[in-house]
């Protein structure tokens, strides 16, 4: 596997230019990937590689946890299988909307006072 780290930057005036070296990692929507193909040099430097969705297994149930371990609420966050499901729902399965929405959640309870994430909360979101 390649890898590349980059600067990216303009000229007065010129054009943005990047400036790539070892380790790299890219991370972006559809538009983010048609322009690193867009550019033959940037895209023979870079790897494809697509996350898949997220699907209803224990594998997403571990995702959620975890997330929500990492926002440090005082209370424990304990969602049912309804919610888990509606946040697949609504996010689609895609990792960004997974995060977007846990992050809101996690802000909204601590905003609340509620300090924790509730399923009452996951199917207002």
């Amino acid at each position: 596997m390649r890898h590349r780290r980059c600067c990216l930057g303009t000229g007065l005036g010129e054009k943005p230019y990047l400036v790539a070296l070892p380790p790299f990692v890219v991370f972006g929507v559809n538009e983010a990937l048609d322009a690193a193909r867009g550019d033959d040099q940037l895209a023979r430097w870079l790897d494809e590689h697509c996350l898949q969705l997220w699907k209803d297994d224990v594998g997403f149930s571990r995702l959620i946890q975890t997330l929500i371990a990492t926002m440090e609420l005082e209370q424990r966050s304990g969602l049912t299988v309804t919610s888990l499901r509606t946040i697949l729902r609504v996010t689609g399965g895609v990792t960004s909307r997974v995060f977007t929405m846990i992050k809101s959640l996690a802000i909204g309870a601590i905003e609340t006072g509620e300090e924790r994430i509730t399923d009452e909360a996951v199917q207002a979101w």
